[in-house]
């Protein structure tokens, strides 16, 4: 049988474009959630007029107002987007194998995850985990992964997740350097600057020196423009050695604390319940070995937080 060339053929990204136009009676707005520029969203819209032969907005100065026929197309769009995105959710419900994919930060894999490995595999009888480390979470498709430990779940709200770590930050520093720095123990304010080591928090929202100094009520020192590490595990690193004082989070810090490595210097505090989700698809079984994974996450949240 020969297939018949469909009318919106070579139209389909321009009808898409239509759809969050339409929707936001906004081509600037419009641009903003697709990611592109606003002559490209006008090109798309004046390509489905020249195609259709007919206006799809009226314009009055910088306002739009969507045709009755643009409204039409764009309710197409939507419906249509519906049915591929339930297919597409179907389709990727594959079957369960004998690996699961996990996705999370470098910082969490070096000082959470690692110390607990072998313990995971072994809860897991013989099930491999594929661990996916990036600091930039936001940069992967974590649809198209089992599992992801993340901060904020709201990226992905279909997906159900449960909380992993409570939220607590902490200034920690070496024993050498509170040996050559007794002053801070009892005014952390009064340190030189350049002795406060920052990380680039990106997109977690987890409390920089600014925001810890402004929960615990204590005087801001003038940091300046100071550099910041773009890995957790670098700053640690620099933490051990004894170069200055840096911020520790309850669950990533806990090791090199508990081998003496590194000290607390100041109270813990908290501007959230928690700063670590564990983030999954539906298990398509309860012994499936994406259960057995998170059952076993579901054992590493302190009792007190435990869910009944």
């Amino acid at each position: 049988m020969e297939r018949s060339i469909r009318p919106t053929a070579g139209s389909l990204n321009s009808l898409l474009v239509l759809e969050v136009a339409v929707r936001h009676a906004s081509l600037s707005r419009a641009a903003a959630e697709l990611g592109l520029s606003q002559p490209a969203v006008s090109r798309h819209i004046s390509t489905l007029e020249g195609r259709l032969r007919q206006p799809l907005f009226e314009r009055n100065n910088n306002r739009i107002t969507p045709t009755a026929n643009a409204a039409r197309l764009a309710d197409a769009v939507a419906l249509g987007l519906g049915h591929v995105d339930q297919a597409w959710s179907e389709v990727l419900a594959a079957p369960e194998t004998d690996e699961v994919t996990l996705a999370c930060t470098f910082g969490f894999a070096d000082q959470w995850l690692m110390p607990r490995y072998s313990d995971l595999r072994a809860s897991l009888s013989g099930t491999r985990v594929r661990v996916v480390t990036t600091d930039q979470l936001g940069d992967i498709d974590l649809s198209r992964l089992d599992a992801a430990v993340v901060w904020d779940p709201s990226r992905m709200p279909d997906r159900p997740y449960f909380p992993l770590i409570p939220a607590e930050t902490f200034p920690i520093c070496s024993p050498g350097f509170l040996a050559d720095h007794p002053e801070a123990a009892e005014n952390l304010s009064a340190l030189a600057p350049e002795l406060f080591l920052h990380f680039d928090t990106g997109s977690s929202g987890f409390l920089t020196w600014q925001g810890w100094f402004e929960q615990a009520g204590l005087p801001l020192p003038n940091f300046g423009k100071a550099p910041e590490f773009d890995a957790y595990p670098f700053l640690l690193q620099s933490v051990r050695r004894g170069e200055g004082v840096g911020l520790g989070w309850a669950g990533i810090a806990d090791n090199a604390l508990a081998c003496g490595e590194v000290l607390r210097l100041g109270p813990a505090v908290s501007d959230r319940p928690y700063s670590y989700f564990v983030q999954h698809r539906a298990p398509a079984a309860s012994n499936s070995a994406l259960e057995q994974l998170l059952d076993w996450f579901r054992g590493q949240l302190p009792p007190a937080h435990r869910q009944p």
